[in-house]
């Protein structure tokens, strides 16, 4: 049987019924329980800890900004290796903590870049 939002291989055992759909237990997860970055309490908090910890993924999100500057989903996608659904998971993490933001292009896309970096300049 295979998940019915990603496609992935799953047992039938596995599987998890969520809104009438067979989805394996990551898209469950997506699905109950989405990413979001814009969360103020979640914000108010990340961003008053005393230790905030990065994981592998989020410390190669960070690196590649400082090493190029603002980057699209697209180069995050590709330097991390993450599925876009994880890839937001851990950008929301970095937002919250006030260390990743995202800027707006001239043609409708976004860039991510720094929390205290400026905005970038499109010519």
């Amino acid at each position: 049987m295979n998940c019915a939002k990603c496609g992935c291989q799953l047992d039938p055992e596995d599987a998890r019924q969520v809104n009438g759909r067979q989805v394996c237990e990551d898209c469950c997860m997506d699905l109950l329980s989405p990413a979001k970055a814009c969360d103020p309490w979640a914000t108010y908090t990340a961003s008053r800890l005393a230790d905030q910890t990065l994981n592998p993924h989020q410390e190669a999100i960070l690196q590649l900004i400082a090493q190029k500057g603002p980057v699209t989903m697209q180069e995050l996608l590709a330097a991390t290796g993450l599925g876009p659904s994880a890839l937001e998971r851990e950008m929301a993490a970095l937002r919250h903590m006030e260390l990743l933001r995202a800027a707006p292009t001239p043609g409708g896309g976004k860039v991510f870049l720094g929390f205290r970096d400026p905005d970038p300049v499109f010519s």
